[in-house]
């Protein structure tokens, strides 16, 4: 008599985890400018990179990219993305490419000032929001930034809340939000209410990941997401 009570009791928590069938795995591509600046020192050269995911969030390497500035007589670019200041003022850089899956062209800019001054980098940090996609409690704020200490932080806001409820509730960071076949896994969620942190190993760099992911691995369904954009 056990063994079908047990049964059906897993049953109603594979179906309670999740609201609709995950049946699409197509993502919208993105391209981001991985090591964007705020200033490049006039006459001065550098060069830029770039991350691509393609429609099922695959980090494409070495992708054929089309540079461009805004403004040739302040900033000039190769096509290899390598830009050098030719005058003072503003600029803008753009990578752009068409993808080889559905021809849409997407791209990424990176506005900047050449400038007496040294070169520096635009310290960039990802802010947004966790949403539960099923019928547990799972809700807060989260930052993604670089410490001082080159430490890729994962941050989780005070207003933070999960279900205790949740079996097996783990967190990852993936580039698809309908699969954890090539994320990253965290590991498994120890705190349900406030503020706490991830720091990542030095192998995974801020552009790497699109989505934070929460998944009850016991029954591999998503409980719940976070866009990092």
């Amino acid at each position: 008599m056990k063994k079908p009570i047990l049964i059906a009791v897993c049953i109603l928590l594979l179906f309670s985890c999740v609201k609709t069938d995950l049946i699409n795995d197509r993502v919208d591509p993105k391209i981001f400018i991985s090591n964007p600046l705020m200033s490049l020192e006039n006459g001065k050269s550098y060069q830029f990179e770039v991350n691509y995911f393609n429609y099922v969030g695959k980090e494409i390497e070495n992708p054929t990219v089309n540079w461009s500035s805004s403004d040739t007589s302040v900033l000039v670019i190769t096509e290899e993305g390598v830009a050098t200041g030719v005058s003072l003022g503003i600029a803008t850089v753009t990578a752009s490419l068409t993808t080889l899956e559905e021809s849409l062209t997407i791209s990424n800019e990176n506005s900047l000032e050449v400038t007496l001054g040294e070169t520096e980098e635009n310290p960039v940090r990802f802010e947004g929001t966790i949403a539960s996609t099923s019928s547990y409690l799972l809700e807060g704020s989260y930052i993604l930034e670089v410490q001082d200490n080159d430490v890729l932080r994962l941050s989780l806001g005070d207003d933070y809340e999960a279900s205790t409820s949740l079996p097996g509730l783990y967190i990852y960071l993936g580039n698809n939000p309908n699969s954890i076949a090539d994320a990253y896994e965290i590991g498994p969620v120890t705190v349900f209410q406030g503020a706490h942190f991830y720091d990542l190993p030095g192998s995974i760099g801020l552009y790497d990941y699109n989505y934070i992911l929460y998944w009850c691995k016991p029954f591999n369904v998503k409980v719940g997401e976070g866009q990092i954009q």
